[in-house]
């Protein structure tokens, strides 16, 4: 049996990954942290801070917008410093798959039942990222579905919310209820 040749980086990362300087990508990762890191202050800044034995809602934001701020500007000042790093990849598919399904679970949060949004979420990484087989995935979601019940309903006590996707279901069915 023939020995494969072994793929280069920019094969294995997929045909969408760009190659980019480590350093540029640190840089502007620090940038966007710094103002992550701006807006929560400046934010919480309109907040009443409270006192010191009752901390007011405004004083967790200042304080983590503060070091969020102070260790961005650590790593800036570290990779401005530094010497230029080795290539990195962005854009990898599986990245972008996880992005748009996160992006989908924002959208479809509380407008359809949060459960079956997180399952199918779970179900979409597990079938397009992992490739897993059917009876996997089926399995992955419903699991994901117990696990996020159990956790919110059960430990916390919290009720998710639901959204209108059970009504409007119930709405297309020739069956209809009168309560009784």
């Amino acid at each position: 049996m023939a020995d494969k040749p072994m793929p280069s980086d920019a094969e294995e990362q997929g045909a969408w990954a760009r190659p980019v300087s480590s350093r540029r990508g640190e840089i502007a990762m620090s940038v966007a942290l710094l103002a992550t890191a701006v807006f929560f202050v400046s934010q919480a800044a309109f907040l009443p801070f409270g006192g010191i034995g009752l901390p007011g809602p405004g004083f967790l934001p200042f304080a983590l917008g503060i070091a969020l701020g102070v260790l961005a500007l650590v790593i800036l000042y570290r990779c401005v410093r530094g010497e230029e790093g080795e290539t990195v990849y962005l854009g990898h598919r599986d990245v972008l798959v996880v992005l748009a399904a996160m992006a989908g679970v924002a959208f479809a949060f509380e407008r359809a039942d949060s459960y079956l949004v997180l399952g199918s979420f779970m179900a979409v990484v597990l079938l397009l990222v992992a490739r897993a087989s059917p009876w996997k995935v089926a399995l992955g979601a419903i699991i994901t579905m117990i696990a996020v019940w159990a956790v919110f309903k059960l430990a916390l006590g919290v009720r998710l919310p639901t959204g209108d996707f059970w009504d409007a279901l119930r709405d297309l069915t020739p069956f209809k209820s009168d309560g009784g």
